[in-house]
């Protein structure tokens, strides 16, 4: 299987009349398969009744691009009736004037391997954040510099991860006053707050020092690791959400569900074979569907695809994303929404459906 190592360089549903779980823009979100809310404790399923079935679509560095990726899937969702989670990086909100503010963990001051935000984009980057938020997309954190192999974020402590996440916290709480934009509006949100998991670089990091970490910070999930589409259990009081091995079909091939992984399989991660592209757009396009079809039949298990805002090949790993929520997102029962919505409704089933759900006899 391969593993990501690469950096990256809807409307929602109207408020229930009676009160029910809020989210933090304000509005009432509960994906009961019959698609209304009255209370909090109606998300429970009863006893035997089948779940939604889950998307969930992520993007990692969500840093505004050349090809203007960020509002075309805000877009995207908008229509489809999608929420994402954006992996903010923070260097994203750091112009590379300011790169001497990072201090990675064994890392020269002002290192990055993913570089830093062009001053130009700063202001564009906030602008994007904001409305991601204000249209009910989660914003979590990719960290900062995205540090891979033994050297990188495989070797840190909890210490280190500390620094890190406070490092990424400064980043976004500070990105006027670094940037020089000290009399734009300030991010609709307090980062502190709204960062409820991440995803490391790489998949990467030895995790009892992660999860000892993200837990001082009250997070609630991790979207680090590998696996298979399965319905997601807790470890170290943490949710897992692992990016899953899914089948090409036609192929005989499994590919991890992630952009990246298509590009390294198709091309050998590098961009070229224009011949090809049409094939392996609709390979990709086919893989995706065929992943949360198969879910949807079986367990209706949740389905994880990561994604950056690059052209790998021609965009053609960004256009076979748009298919999938153009078909899927609007799928009576489908519902693409984020990490934290997802760990929203995990934690209103009772024990006895998460049992049920992991495949262990639900008891009575």
């Amino acid at each position: 299987m391969i593993t990501e190592n690469a950096p990256a360089t809807r409307t929602p549903a109207p408020p229930s009349a009676t009160p029910g779980p809020v989210s933090r823009a304000g509005r009432s979100w509960c994906p009961e398969t019959g698609g209304s809310a009255a209370v909090f404790d109606r998300c429970r399923l009863r006893p035997g009744e089948r779940p939604p079935q889950f998307v969930v679509i992520s993007f990692d560095g969500a840093g505004v691009d050349d090809q203007g990726w960020f509002p075309v899937f805000r877009e995207t969702a908008r229509r489809t009736g999608a929420h994402l989670t954006f992996f903010l990086s923070g260097v994203y909100l750091l112009p590379a004037g300011r790169r001497e503010l990072y201090r990675p963990p064994g890392r020269p001051r002002g290192s990055s391997d993913i570089g830093f935000q062009r001053p130009g984009r700063i202001e564009e980057q906030a602008a994007e954040l904001t409305a991601a938020y204000r249209a009910g997309h989660e914003i979590g954190t990719h960290f900062n510099g995205h540090f891979c192999g033994a050297t990188g974020v495989k070797s840190w402590s909890a210490a280190d991860w500390r620094s890190e996440i406070e490092q990424f916290y400064s980043m976004v709480e500070n990105w006027r006053a670094n940037s020089g934009h000290t009399g734009r509006p300030d991010l609709p949100f307090r980062i502190r707050d709204v960062v409820k998991g991440g995803r490391t670089p790489c998949l990467e990091g030895d995790r009892e020092a992660m999860f000892k970490a993200f837990r001082a910070y009250g997070w609630r999930y991790d979207a680090s690791g590998t696996g298979r589409v399965n319905w997601p259990r807790r470890r170290a009081g943490l949710w897992q959400y692992p990016l899953p091995s899914i089948t090409v079909p036609s192929t005989g091939k499994s590919v991890l569900g992630m952009d990246y992984n298509f590009f390294a399989v198709h091309s050998g991660a590098r961009t070229g074979q224009p011949h090809l592209w049409n094939r392996w757009e609709r390979q990709t396009t086919q893989a995706y569907l065929h992943a949360v079809e198969h879910a949807r039949r079986t367990d209706r298990a949740p389905v994880f695809i990561g994604n950056h805002f690059e052209s790998w090949n021609g965009g053609i790993y960004m256009r076979a994303l748009i298919t999938l929520m153009e078909r899927a997102c609007v799928r009576e029962g489908v519902k693409c929404v984020s990490f934290e919505q997802l760990t929203d409704w995990l934690e209103a089933q009772s024990p006895q459906t998460l049992a049920r759900l992991n495949g262990r006899p639900e008891d009575r």
